[in-house]
């Protein structure tokens, strides 16, 4: 692919990847981690620019979580399969963190896709949750794609010295740690 041409479609992947994430109940699965750190990467090269791909990162999550509360919203009532207690617990949990939940857990796979809905489904009013969200984008999108822009020199000696095998061997590290992190993370839910 060639790179001149990736900025114009670039940034509405990442827009689309991000907000896939947060509205897709399969977005848990979405490795948006990868792709912002790329993202920072390929704006430490001069492909993108940081602050653009911090700015469109943060208005999708925004985006996202805002109609994933409309969805929550919309099937809450729908959710009488969900035993009585864990909705009891539930909507005392929103209740209780409201917002709080939605930032904290921007920063935690797969909680991070369903809090919104959560907070739609108990009732939560968005105007509780809004400020919280847009916080939360801000910083996730910053810090991911920050670290990508920090390591890309970094990144590229790896690559110019130990050749794309040993980079290979430890993006495979890196990825399985992180399914098995999600899956343990999932089952202790």
């Amino acid at each position: 692919m060639n790179l001149d041409l990736a900025p114009s479609l670039a940034y509405p992947l990442l827009a689309l990847a991000v907000l896939a994430e947060s509205v897709l109940v399969i977005g848990a699965f979405v490795p948006t981690l990868t792709l912002m750190l790329t993202a920072g990467a390929l704006s430490r090269t001069g492909h993108l620019s940081l602050p653009v791909v911090i700015a469109v990162a943060a208005g999708a999550v925004v985006t996202g979580d805002f109609l994933a509360h409309r969805t929550g919203r919309f099937l809450g009532p729908r959710m009488s399969n969900v035993p009585q207690t864990a909705r009891r617990r539930a909507e005392s949990l929103m209740t209780r963190f409201g917002g709080r939940a939605v930032l904290l857990c921007r920063f935690l796979p797969v909680l991070r896709t369903i809090t919104p809905y959560l907070a739609g489904a108990t009732g939560l009013p968005y105007r509780r949750i809004a400020p919280y969200s847009a916080v939360a984008a801000c910083v996730w999108a910053g810090a991911e794609a920050g670290v990508g822009y920090a390591a890309a020199e970094s990144l590229v000696r790896l690559l110019t010295l130990g050749g794309p095998a040993l980079a290979l061997v430890v993006l495979t590290v890196l990825g399985v740690t992180l399914v098995w992190r999600r899956r343990r993370t999932a089952s202790s839910c």
